[in-house]
């Protein structure tokens, strides 16, 4: 189980590298996933007060950054990431077995589109990208994953309903975040970087009638820096927040 605090906790930058295979076919969603994983990985890291360096071993990409994950920092194999990076990778992420030397390798579950048999499968997955990213997170990141049009759409439906709610508690007055709810999302990502499990926390919070809504909105846009789902961007619309009440 990887462990940030015990095997990631040091000085300087981390260093990682993403191993996505190339995919051929536009279904095949695995690099995207190892890239997502990664993604969230340093979003953990630096939240930690850690600073992070990442390489892919493939191209830039507009699903990468329509799925809101971050840029790397180098592009090119192992070694040329190594040298650009200024030191070897500590961690690697791959669908594959991992064959390098050094450091701890992170193993991403495939992830494939499964179409409906009446319409085109690059239809299910394209309507929104970040509904896309909830999907991903709410499964294990080792186990693989079929990617639906209509997972797709319960996904945004449910970002949807997210972002209506941290609109409507935005305009009440801040309060501090529950320590309970922020302990146990913090122990789930870094002992595992289990991320089904804080979302299953942001959805018992949502429905916690015993915890302000200042205190909602303040636990959900922090744990958004790790899960990038812009929670907030509805924020200062009055039409969501009325929607929502």
């Amino acid at each position: 189980m990887l462990s940030i605090v015990d095997d990631l906790a040091g000085f300087g930058p981390l260093r990682m590298c993403a191993h996505a295979p190339s995919a051929a076919d536009p279904d095949d969603l695995t690099g995207l996933r190892v890239l997502l994983v990664a993604d969230v990985l340093a979003r953990v890291v630096e939240l930690r007060g850690r600073a992070v360096l990442i390489g892919w071993t493939c191209p830039p990409t507009e699903a990468a950054d329509a799925a809101g994950i971050r840029p790397a920092d180098a592009h090119g194999t192992a070694d040329e990431i190594a040298e650009a990076l200024g030191g070897q990778p500590a961690v690697h992420f791959t669908s594959r077995t991992y064959e390098g030397a050094g450091g701890l390798s992170l193993h991403v579950g495939e992830a494939a589109v499964r179409g409906d048999a009446d319409r085109g499968a690059d239809q299910d997955v394209e309507r929104d990208a970040l509904a896309l990213r909830l999907l991903l997170l709410g499964h294990p990141h080792h186990e693989p994953v079929d990617v639906t049009g209509q997972a797709v759409d319960a996904a945004g439906e449910k970002l949807a309903n997210w972002r209506k709610a941290v609109a409507a508690w935005a305009e009440e007055p801040s309060k501090a975040m529950p320590a309970h709810f922020v302990e146990r999302a913090r122990a789930a990502l870094e002992n595992g970087l289990d991320t089904p499990a804080v979302l299953r926390l942001l959805g018992d919070l949502e429905a916690a009638g015993d915890v302000p809504g200042g205190a909602k909105f303040e636990t959900f846009a922090h744990l958004d820096r790790v899960l990038g789902l812009e929670v907030v961007r509805d924020v200062g619309r009055s039409d969501s927040a009325e929607v929502y009440r």
